[in-house]
């Protein structure tokens, strides 16, 4: 039995509308294959025209030699693919803004990006070096680091007086950042950063024990002063690992504050010779502590004893005798 050749087998597979298509291509290809062959026949075009022209001028009657016809035909061929650039106008502008069009609209779609983007920045730049923008910002980071610093002396604070003050200043805090003022908040935040040191602090204030120096003085004035004898001892604060620290201490005497390490607090007659009297019997001071200063508090918690056994009530110092 013969086999089926394989290109009649894949044609008989073939739809109708598959052959079709094919039929169509190949006319195509046959066309374009023949208008390519006619185009490049210039020699046989010449010819065929040479004959035509001089078989027309027999009929007409006219006198044309071979050798004008030729020049015809030459003349023809040279002249019939030129270009010719067009005049500048109107016209010619408006075909070529519309051959580029594309280009066009990209070019002009980047130009109006770039200048939004230039407009936004120079607004963002504008609004943010503005004096009102400097202000807001200020007062910001003023804002939040005394209310830091509010929250920090509100946890730190064991005194009822304290925590009174503290509400009054956090009022205060919410008013000046209302109004944007500048200045108290600056002071605000100096103050609390006062406290909050001062808060910190733990130390005791001890009366000098120091064998070879006076522990205290009596403090006499002239008639005309009206005054009486005042009672002192001398003091100095140490921390919590014995060392000693300065002191800003207000004079009560000529009301100007100064840092020291020592100073002197006024005591009652009666604490005072007793005090004496215990340094005089040996030579060394037994009762030494004045008062205790407790982190979260303000105020000393005075430790000094008077006649009746209860604390004495602190009252003036000075930085000078």
């Amino acid at each position: 039995m013969s086999e089926t050749p394989p290109a009649r087998a894949q044609t008989e597979s073939l739809s109708l509308a598959e052959m079709l298509r094919i039929m169509d291509v190949a006319t195509e290809m046959r066309s374009r294959r023949e208008t390519v062959e006619k185009e490049f026949a210039i020699d046989d075009t010449k010819r065929i025209l040479r004959e035509k022209l001089l078989q027309t001028t027999a009929i007409t009657g006219e006198r044309v030699t071979e050798a004008e016809v030729d020049a015809a035909i030459e003349s023809y061929f040279r002249t019939l693919y030129t270009f010719q650039e067009p005049s500048s106008g109107l016209a010619v502008t408006l075909a070529r803004f519309y051959v580029r069009r594309g280009h066009v609209m990209i070019v002009g779609l980047l130009a109006v990006v770039l200048l939004v983007t230039g407009w936004l920045a120079m607004r963002i730049a504008s609004d943010r070096f503005s004096p009102a923008a400097r202000l807001t910002r200020q007062v910001s980071r003023l804002n939040t680091s005394v209310s830091a610093n509010l929250v920090r002396a509100q946890a730190l604070a064991r005194e009822p007086e304290v925590q009174e003050e503290l509400k009054q200043w956090q009022q205060e805090l919410a008013v000046a950042r209302d109004q944007q003022d500048v200045q108290t908040l600056d002071t605000l935040g100096k103050k609390l950063s006062e406290l909050i040191s001062e808060l910190n602090e733990a130390y005791e204030v001890r009366i000098l024990a120091d064998p070879k120096a006076k522990s205290g003085f009596d403090r006499y004035f002239e008639e005309a002063d009206n005054r009486p004898t005042a009672y002192y001892v001398i003091v100095y604060a140490q921390n919590e690992q014995g060392q000693s620290i300065r002191r800003k201490i207000e004079n009560a005497e000529t009301r100007q504050t100064s840092v020291v390490e020592r100073w002197a607090e006024q005591v009652p007659k009666d604490v005072y010779e007793r005090l004496k009297e215990d340094k005089k019997a040996d030579g060394v001071l037994s009762e030494t502590l004045f008062s205790v200063k407790k982190r979260g508090y303000r105020k000393e918690d005075v430790q000094l004893r008077g006649a009746g056994g209860q604390p004495i009530e602190r009252k003036a110092q000075i930085t000078d005798w």
